[in-house]
């Protein structure tokens, strides 16, 4: 986009316009770059020419990207105007181009401008400024619901600790009494069912305070899938669905219960996404390769809406579930980073979808 044309100098007149685009430092910058730090002086109002640029504001010990403005949008005005620093970070999504137009030459033009024009500019900064107050609104109550649900998951792990460490205790019981045919592996998997939900409950306070406890042991790819077709070997028998597994023998070290949990989510989600669909598929591939955990879930379902795409490890946010409470994809990322892996997806149109995680080994 070219400067002269930025919808921010449509309001001034002729003369103002001139002035402005006469004092305008174009700038390049890298992605990642600070335009400015939240609590930085006010130097100026910046014109976005080319790229996205994210407002990003520090909440407690990480980072909240509250909005992501585009060419077209600028931003810094209120600083400007109220003298005091700036309220929140702004940084470069990808490559950026940006005018710059400096605080006392913009000060400078406006003090000669008509009244009109400051009004029309102060409506503006109004506009602005009702946006804001929407996305803290929506940042308060998403951290009330964080709240709520951490006080419901501490409840949840206080009322099942007695009663899943009866069940596991008549489990091993029942085991030591008799190991006649399929009775030891039906008593293992009663252990492992109540050992998931107790992790699954303090995995969902973990969450709401944003941390994750890792327990890291050394186990292999087939181990933990093995282990994973017996917590699940019912449910995707029932599913009617074609699941197939790629997996190359390996050995990795990861917290087996929440990469368990990961894999969970992401056929759950696969399955009901595939519901009343024939032929579906899933296939889930892992391999380690350069010393990185590869782990692929694909499935030939509608694929992923392109409304959430780019909110979907958000929390709360959820497609076309009854039920649904939009936290499983958030606590997958969540392990996923916890463990400094990564994870994408590819949501073609003509339907699919596929996860990617990566971890290092």
């Amino acid at each position: 986009m070219d400067a002269q044309a930025h919808r921010f100098l449509d309001g001034f007149t002729l003369a103002g316009r001139k002035k402005l685009l006469a004092c305008l430092i174009v700038q390049e910058h890298p992605d990642k770059t600070f335009l400015f730090h939240e609590g930085d002086a006010a130097d100026g109002i910046y014109l976005i020419l080319r790229g996205e640029v994210e407002i990003v504001r520090a909440a407690g010990t990480e980072e909240k990207i509250l909005d992501c403005t585009q060419a077209g949008d600028y931003l810094g005005e209120v600083a400007i105007l109220d003298g005091f620093g700036r309220s929140t970070g702004a940084r470069a999504r990808g490559a950026i181009s940006v005018a710059k137009i400096p605080r006392a030459s913009f000060l400078e033009v406006l003090a000669s401008e008509p009244g009109a024009v400051t009004l029309g500019l102060f409506r503006q900064v109004l506009t602005h400024l009702r946006k804001a107050d929407n996305l803290i609104i929506s940042e308060v109550i998403h951290k009330e619901k964080l709240s709520l649900v951490g006080e419901m998951a501490g409840s949840l792990m206080h009322d099942l600790r007695n009663p899943i460490s009866g069940i596991r205790l008549s489990a091993d019981l029942i085991h030591n009494a008799s190991s006649a045919g399929k009775i030891p592996q039906w008593c293992e998997g009663i252990r492992l069912q109540c050992d998931r939900l107790v992790a699954m409950a303090a995995e969902l306070m973990e969450f709401s305070k944003g941390e994750s406890n890792l327990t890291l042991r050394e186990t292999t790819t087939t181990e933990l899938f093995d282990q994973f077709k017996k917590l699940n070997d019912d449910y995707l028998h029932q599913t009617g669905i074609d699941i197939r597994f790629e997996i190359e023998p390996a050995d990795i070290k990861i917290d087996s219960m929440r990469l368990l949990r990961v894999v969970q989510n992401l056929v759950s989600n696969a399955v009901e996404a595939l519901q009343g669909k024939r032929h579906g598929k899933i296939e889930i591939r892992a391999s380690v390769t350069n010393s990185v955990f590869h782990l692929a879930v694909q499935d030939n379902g509608p694929g992923i809406p392109p409304t959430i795409q780019s909110r979907l490890f958000e929390p709360f946010v959820t497609h076309g579930k009854s039920g649904g409470t939009g936290l499983g994809m958030a606590i997958v990322r969540n392990i996923v980073t916890a463990h400094n892996g990564t994870i994408s997806f590819e949501a073609p149109s003509q339907g699919g979808t596929t996860f990617f995680i990566k971890f290092p080994q």
